[in-house]
């Protein structure tokens, strides 16, 4: 296991109260400072999500017609790469909002972009566990890269899952769906094994628990079958050439590998699976990049250039993260823990993180 930088220990490992104490009180002084912009605006999620899937959606007509490697076709691929990248992220902002206030948000989310990319939205149901700092960093979360000696290996591997990733989501619901239906022991093992969103943990397993019987989970696996078997049936038949699989499987792989290498920089993974930590010690292992205007915003859309404040205050809306990064930086004291998350780039924290050198500083 590679070296870190000790932290202070929370109480749940025996020490004193007082890392507890310290950390509770620097969450609720970042609170004060930012409480009033936690309210949604719900017409900045509309207007967004409907722009970037017009967009997506129309970029990728143009690259499946546009000449072959004409820089319309290219130009094409990349937009529509970027933007189906950005619209699927939109997921991550509902498994944050309450219950029943995003309904009709999340309806038309999975008409647009869940369903046709495969990507439903209760394959993220679980990812509330990633926040909670009796979970983050352990054998149980399912969004974290454990150490050990083999993490060069663990991280190429990781990089180079892409390449599968499109092609496992077309099996899973147009064989594994129908199955589920049929026989509760497939169900239990699908829902386990292969109902989860950005798995980096080889040893998780989603829990079995009200969402597995959810009548809005089986909607969308019917629907998400039904899809790909539909997509198949013109490819089989020959109504769509099956160049055109090739084509949509080069923009999947571009998207989906973007959001691996920027997954794969939104943390520092030091921590111990073993143990759990405090909620200042879970800031302090993840990435804030407030450098670039635009070049952020692509590989790290909808907010995500701020994760070490998401970790923070998870519940604030993607569209209010900006200001808060610049009130927490003018307004909490110099070398404080948030301050101390702040990451020149993806490149240099992609490399240390390949040389095995990533710290929490």
């Amino acid at each position: 296991m590679s070296a870190i930088v000790d932290l202070p220990v929370s109480p749940e490992r025996g020490c004193s109260d007082a890392p507890a104490q310290q950390s509770a009180r620097f969450v609720k002084d970042a609170h004060a400072i930012v409480k009033d912009l936690l309210g949604v605006r719900a017409h900045r999620y509309w207007i967004d999500f409907l722009a970037t899937m017009a967009v997506a959606h129309g970029a990728f007509a143009i690259y499946i017609l546009a000449a072959p490697y004409s820089f319309g076709q290219i130009a094409a691929l990349v937009v529509s790469s970027l933007a189906m990248y950005r619209g699927v992220v939109f997921t991550h902002e509902i498994a944050h909002r309450r219950a029943g206030t995003f309904a009709a948000f999340t309806v038309v989310w999975n008409v647009l972009c869940g369903i046709p990319f495969l990507v439903p939205s209760f394959l993220y149901g679980d990812h509330q566990g990633h926040h909670n700092n009796q979970v983050y960093g352990t054998w149980a979360d399912p969004e974290y890269i454990l150490r050990s000696r083999h993490w060069r290996l663990r991280v190429m591997v990781f990089l180079l899952l892409p390449l599968v990733y499109p092609i496992l989501s077309v099996i899973r619901f147009m064989l594994l769906t129908p199955l589920a239906l049929v026989s509760r022991p497939i169900d239990r093992l699908v829902w386990t094994h292969a109902s989860s969103l950005y798995v980096m943990n080889e040893a998780y397993r989603r829990e079995l628990d009200a969402a597995a019987t959810a009548r809005s989970r089986w909607l969308l696996e019917i629907a998400g079958s039904a899809w790909a078997w539909f997509v198949a049936g013109l490819f089989l038949t020959g109504r769509l050439p099956l160049a055109v699989a090739g084509k949509t499987y080069l923009v999947f792989l571009l998207w989906i590998g973007l959001n691996q290498l920027r997954t794969l920089a939104a943390h520092r993974y030091g921590n111990q699976p073993d143990r759990s930590v405090s909620y200042v010690e879970q800031l302090l292992d993840t990435n804030t990049f407030p450098r670039g205007r635009w070049m952020p915003e692509l590989w790290a859309p909808v907010g995500l250039r701020y994760h070490a404040l998401h970790h923070l205050l998870p519940m604030m809306p993607y569209h209010a993260l900006a200001e808060a990064h610049a009130r927490l930086v003018s307004r909490l004291p110099a070398g404080s823990p948030y301050h101390r998350t702040i990451r020149p780039g993806l490149w240099p924290v992609l490399t240390a993180m390949l040389r095995d050198r990533d710290r929490r500083a």
